[in-house]
């Protein structure tokens, strides 16, 4: 029977367990394995057939979070089409600070504008920028730079790591993406309180849609892997993501 048919017999208003779903999984195929399973499960979370409502919690059916959209400013909107104007082949993306209040206890007032190139043209960005967008423009800053040139609607140029996530328009910053870099970047560091970082993502994690394994795949390439891990693990954020 396939994995589709199996869902069919679940009870959407039940809770199962990872090890109660195994188990209706392995009655129904004969030499069903747990390795098979982990796959199968994986699948079905992706396609929505199955959710999970909790650690080591899962109902059938497609979950009620909702995909991330974030609503943009009028200077990122601005940008947007300047680099699409410009680059329209490269890989960017677009991030702005005020995104984070969604999810902050301390809001942030000053907006700050990211974008994340490649970094073979990052300096070709910031120097087109610079020349075509007005206010303050910084390349790469570290601590003392922003502590000195920043001002609010600054624009941040920062290098863009490869196979980073993508969102729904190319230039979107993702959920799994945003949550590594605001702990990988040391100017992201500069714009909040690292110590709400934990609320922050349990708040996104009860609202919205968040692929863990695509989020500590890209961590894994900023060096943040092991940090997040440890930290859904020990808050119990989104479990099942290895």
């Amino acid at each position: 029977m396939g994995n589709n048919n199996i869902v069919r017999y679940l009870d959407e208003q039940r809770t199962y367990t990872r090890k109660e779903l195994y188990t209706v999984f392995r009655d129904a195929a004969e030499g069903y394995s747990y390795n098979r399973f982990s796959w199968d499960l994986g699948l079905l979370l992706s396609a929505g057939k199955i959710h999970r409502i909790g650690r080591n919690a899962y109902r059938a059916g497609p979950s009620a979070k909702k995909i991330y959209q974030p609503r943009y400013s009028a200077k990122l909107m601005q940008t947007a089409e300047f680099m699409e104007r410009e680059y329209a082949d490269a890989e960017y993306s677009l991030f702005e600070t005020v995104m984070l209040n969604e999810f902050l206890n301390h809001q942030i007032a000053n907006n700050t504008l990211y974008i994340s190139a490649e970094k073979d043209f990052s300096e070709f960005v910031f120097r087109s920028i610079q020349g075509n967008i007005p206010g303050m423009v910084l390349y790469r800053p570290g601590k003392d730079d922003l502590r000195k040139y920043w001002e609010p609607g600054c624009i941040i140029i920062i290098d863009r790591i490869s196979e980073a996530p993508q969102g729904i328009n190319h230039y979107d910053t993702p959920l799994e993406k945003m949550f590594v870099d605001i702990l990988a970047d040391p100017s992201l560091l500069y714009m909040y309180s690292k110590s709400e970082y934990a609320e922050m993502l349990r708040t996104a994690n009860d609202k919205y849609h968040i692929d863990y394994r695509k989020m500590l795949r890209y961590a894994g390439r900023r060096g943040k892997r092991t940090e997040i891990k440890a930290l859904i693990e020990e808050r119990g954020i989104g479990s099942d993501h290895t």
